[in-house]
Parts: C-alpha cells; structure tokens; sequence
C-alpha cells in the first residue's frame, strides 16, 4: 500500500505534483485534505497505482465541492456534480429513516450514482441513522 500526497488547486487534483511513499502501517488509510473549504493537498491510500490515486482524490474532492456548495451557497461556483448531490440530499432529507437504510442498500453504477449515495450517507449521519 502506498500512500499518494496529491497537490490540489481550486478542487482539481494535479498530477504533475503527485508524489508517493510506503503507507506506514499505522496509518488510517482514509482520504483526507489539508482543508475542507479551501484544500490545497489530498492523501490517498491505493495500492493500484498513480492514476487511480489521482481519480480518488478527484472523487474525494468532487464530493467535498458538493458538500460545500449544499452547505454554503455562494462560496463556490456550482457545477453539474453540485446539482446531483443537492437533488439526492433534498430525496434523501424526504426520506423515512427505514426508507433510508433501504436505499442505502442500492450498488451505484455511474459517478453520479455514487455522489447520491454519498448525500444519503450525509443525511443518514447528521441524521444519526447510522454512526459516524
């Protein structure tokens, strides 16, 4: 397992900064940023190489930007991806709590599939249908 440190700028991962090391074996293995609202450096755990790194982190950040525009509008410029979440937040906020685990339960086949699942994870913790 390799731990990828990925260079950011304005939520785009940059692969001409990309660098990696061994992961110790101490490490959470979660994807992180330096900072949520303004992430300058995204680390990636993979043991499948540079390019999956890169389309994690991207992932990562797409969802972040998501967040960020749901949660602040304003603060950034929306895109494509931000409408999706906000649509699957709204669904998901409509949503008994059973109706949620159920949905929960659904595989995702497209990437906008998965930023749906991911505002229904959102909602199902702040909600506290499931733990953090």
């Amino acid at each position: 397992m390799l731990k990828y440190t990925v260079r950011v700028h304005k939520f785009t991962a940059q692969a001409a900064h990309l660098t990696s090391e061994p992961a110790p074996p101490d490490d959470p293995q979660e994807v992180t940023v330096d900072h949520a609202h303004n992430p300058t450096r995204v680390v990636v755990y993979t043991a499948t190489g540079d390019i999956a790194a890169l389309r994690i982190a991207q992932r990562h950040l797409t969802h972040l930007h998501a967040r960020l525009a749901y949660a602040n509008p304003g603060t950034v410029d929306r895109t494509a991806a931000d409408i999706v979440y906000a649509e699957a937040r709204a669904l998901a906020e409509s949503l008994t709590p059973d109706q949620r685990e159920i949905e929960s339960l659904n595989a995702f086949q497209s990437g906008d599939d998965e930023l749906r699942m991911h505002a229904l994870f959102d909602v199902m913790r702040e909600r506290r249908d499931i733990d953090s």
